[in-house]
């Protein structure tokens, strides 16, 4: 017996990717988590300390145009900027299911709301788009509850503030598949497979970019196999797993949903990357004017890279630490080239501040590599 169950949702969400205009990569500044089967795997950044000279290159997806004219003011960016932060909704539509048996039955009752929520809180939590929360309940709570102690012109003053409008949206398809080759003793084997499409809502046009490809998770990827065994007598749940039970097969399809996204997430991080101006470098120190208010994350591995009349150079990687506004890192290696060893020798007694048009940037390369063990 086969029980096989297509599960489709739909979710808009995300973002405004900078076009592609980067030096070509000979190097890779990134690593793949270990394969075990057919399903995805995040993509995590390389350590600084690991990087050989090929792998300082800049980043796909990263614009240098239009660097000059950003204002670095989250409520008053220029379009024009690469830096500015997508506005972005996000959508989980209810769905019907096919299919038939009481394993099918079970999927059914999935609470998509739950996965929407925490795909709002874990792209938010990054700082590098604006999301416009789905959560009702909460703001509509919440503004009673100012009517309550505030008073009714409080909470009409509070109503002018409008709404974001979101710049794009991200349509997210998913296929849930549950599978059982139909013995007495048998495993429940699902299959969670993400397609994601990105809107410019006012158009109507989807986009080329950001590309991410499917995500593909398996059961096996957030449960022992062993955990999904059970067994029938007469085609009847007799023991094992509760594979005809919405509350046992929910808590699987939530594990299986949450990694769909860290792997999402860390692909939107290599390509929406962080970006930083650097004020100084004093040896190996570098000291940036953006933070975790830019989303750079902890332990981020950047690209260091000069830029002066349209041309980039990279001329280093660091390893670097935000606080909230601003951020501190440690240039780890740097590019064999003319135009490092200029600013390294300029940075050896005393503090260089680029001038004459010169600036200098530094931009992550994806996901920290332990960003998703302690923050997701």
């Amino acid at each position: 017996m086969k029980l096989i169950k297509n599960l489709t949702l739909s979710a808009l969400t995300l973002a405004l990717i900078a076009g592609c205009n980067s030096t070509p990569k000979q190097g890779s500044s990134t690593q793949q988590g270990n394969v075990s089967n057919n399903a995805s795997n995040v993509v995590i950044a390389k350590s600084a300390y690991i990087f050989n000279d090929a792998d300082i290159a800049m980043p796909a997806y990263f614009d240098t145009q239009g660097l000059e004219r950003c204002t670095f003011d989250v409520n008053n960016e220029t379009d024009s900027c690469p830096l500015k932060k997508p506005i972005v909704r996000m959508y989980f539509d209810l769905a019907g299911v096919s299919g038939s048996g009481i394993g099918v039955d079970a999927m059914r009752e999935f609470d998509n709301q739950n996965l929407l929520l925490m795909l709002e809180n874990q792209f938010a939590g990054i700082n590098r788009f604006r999301i416009v929360t789905r959560d009702d309940d909460a703001i509509s709570k919440e503004q009673q509850l100012i009517l309550q102690q505030q008073g009714v012109k409080t909470a009409a003053k509070r109503a002018e503030v409008k709404a974001l409008i979101p710049d794009f949206v991200v349509k997210i398809d998913s296929l849930r598949t549950l599978k059982t080759e139909g013995a007495i003793t048998d495993w429940a084997d699902y299959t969670l497979e993400l397609t994601t499409g990105v809107i410019n809502p006012q158009t109507r046009e989807k986009l080329s970019h950001p590309n991410l490809g499917k995500i593909r998770v398996k059961s096996e990827d957030v449960r022992d196999r062993s955990e999904l065994k059970f067994t029938t007598v007469s085609g009847r749940y007799a023991a094992g797993f509760h594979f005809d039970q919405s509350a046992h097969v929910n808590a699987v399809l939530s594990d299986m949903g949450s990694r769909g996204i860290d792997i999402l997430l860390t692909r939107m991080l290599s390509e929406m990357p962080a970006t930083a101006q650097v004020l100084g470098i004093k040896g190996n120190k570098i000291s940036l004017d953006r933070g975790q208010n830019a989303g750079v994350l902890p332990n981020e591995t950047m690209i260091v890279f000069s830029y002066e009349a349209g041309f980039v150079e990279p001329i280093g990687v660091a390893n670097v630490n935000p606080s909230r506004s601003s951020a501190n890192g440690e240039i780890i290696r740097w590019k064999d080239s003319n135009a490092a060893d200029d600013v390294k020798n300029k940075a050896k007694n005393g503090i260089y501040r680029p001038s004459n048009g010169s600036k200098i940037f530094a931009v992550s390369v994806g996901t920290p590599a332990d960003f998703l063990e302690n923050r997701t």
